[in-house]
């Protein structure tokens, strides 16, 4: 009869998923990854509920996949191994030419119909004149950066249907920033490891916005530029393939009063601590915020002048251009902002509201509803 010893891969695996096993006891679930940059799921709780709808196995197999010991360096290592093998492809992100990495989008979200017709009824109810801008997504402006065959859905025609529809309301004006960015598409626009535009691509999307209202424009080469290194954004946190380079952050230092996010106020537009961390995107703004309002320094142009945004993450990198326009610009982000917009416009004596988003979160945000409120 053989001894246990005879076996050495079988004690191999028993001491590996005893000493997992004995990890996963001790260690303290991980909230927030950084590497991801989102929550991870956390342990669900056991009710008569899930149980009987099953849920709580789907429940309990996420939190348990999300909270393995090393998560981060089985991705790394799984990402190495993928491209070893030459694949362009990894968590449903995709390798490029020149660095860009792409979010592979397959299907059109069933939401967006509905976030439309949210955008529509709003035109309707508003006695406000409303200005709508869709911003492409980087695959869609670089696709010659893309491998070929690539099988990404259509999103000019998207955005296209899109304005048509608002075009039914006398109240909303389309602004087409889709059209400036493929003038400039040789120019660095989009970051290549993050899903948002860069500085220079928001600062191309604010002259659309004046030009469709007569704005004077911001001279952005009169600014003192500022860069900020090392920054690897989402595409990057989820594909983890070699050789990837980082992107750099420029922003503009532009005089406010003040800025204020709920009760706290701030004197400027970036929040420096973010450039310390992964997401230094989360500069911006000092990221996404339920309302932020911000007191712009008065000149000749923007005096008296009171702008809503209603916004994703796109924006927060233009707001700081427009401050040289409004002296007064309530930022709203539908997904924490549950109260009125049209009391806060009335309340406040708004004279402009613009609706900025990029195609992929207005495909998937469910939160548009709220516009009726």
């Amino acid at each position: 009869m053989k001894k246990i010893w005879h076996y050495p891969f079988l004690i191999i695996m028993v001491v590996v998923i005893l000493g997992i096993s004995f990890i996963n006891l001790i260690k303290k679930d991980t909230e927030f990854s950084e590497m991801e940059n989102r929550y991870l799921a956390q342990k669900p709780d056991l009710t008569l509920s899930n149980l009987i709808d099953s849920s709580f196995g789907t429940q309990y197999e996420t939190y348990v996949n999300e909270q393995f010991p090393f998560r981060n360096q089985w991705i790394t290592e799984k990402a190495a191994a993928e491209t070893l093998l030459g694949k362009q492809e990894n968590n449903g992100v995709i390798k490029g030419k020149n660095g860009y990495l792409f979010n592979k989008q397959l299907n059109v979200d069933k939401q967006l119909k509905k976030n439309v017709k949210a955008i529509q009824d709003f035109g309707k109810n508003t006695d406000v004149k409303t200005f709508v801008s869709i911003v492409p997504n980087s695959y869609e402006i670089l696709q010659d950066y893309l491998p070929k065959g690539t099988p990404n859905i259509d999103q000019e025609a998207l955005i296209k249907q899109c304005y048509d529809a608002f075009n039914q309301e006398d109240k909303i004006t389309n602004i087409n920033i889709e059209d400036i960015l493929k003038k400039h598409k040789d120019e660095y626009i989009y970051y290549r490891t993050d899903h948002h535009w860069t500085t220079l691509g928001a600062y191309y999307g604010y002259q659309q916005f004046c030009n469709a209202q007569g704005l004077p424009l911001l001279d952005v080469n009169k600014l003192t530029a500022n860069h900020i290194e090392d920054f690897y954004g989402t595409y990057d946190s989820k594909y983890k393939g070699i050789g990837i380079k980082p992107d750099t952050i420029t922003y503009y230092d532009m005089p406010i009063e003040k800025m204020l996010i709920g009760n706290e106020e701030k004197s400027s537009l970036y929040d420096m601590e973010k450039t310390k961390v992964r997401d230094k995107y989360a500069m911006f703004l000092h990221s996404n915020n339920p309302l932020s309002i911000i007191y712009s320094k008065k000149n000749q142009h923007n005096q008296g002048k009171k702008l809503l945004i209603l916004k994703d993450s796109y924006a927060n990198s233009m707001i700081p251009f427009l401050t040289y326009n409004y002296q007064e610009i309530y930022v709203v982000d539908l997904r924490y902002y549950s109260d009125s917009i049209n009391k806060l416009v009335e309340d406040n004596g708004i004279q402009t509201i613009f609706i900025l988003y990029n195609l992929d979160t207005l495909m998937t945000d469910n939160h548009f509803y709220r516009l009726s409120r």
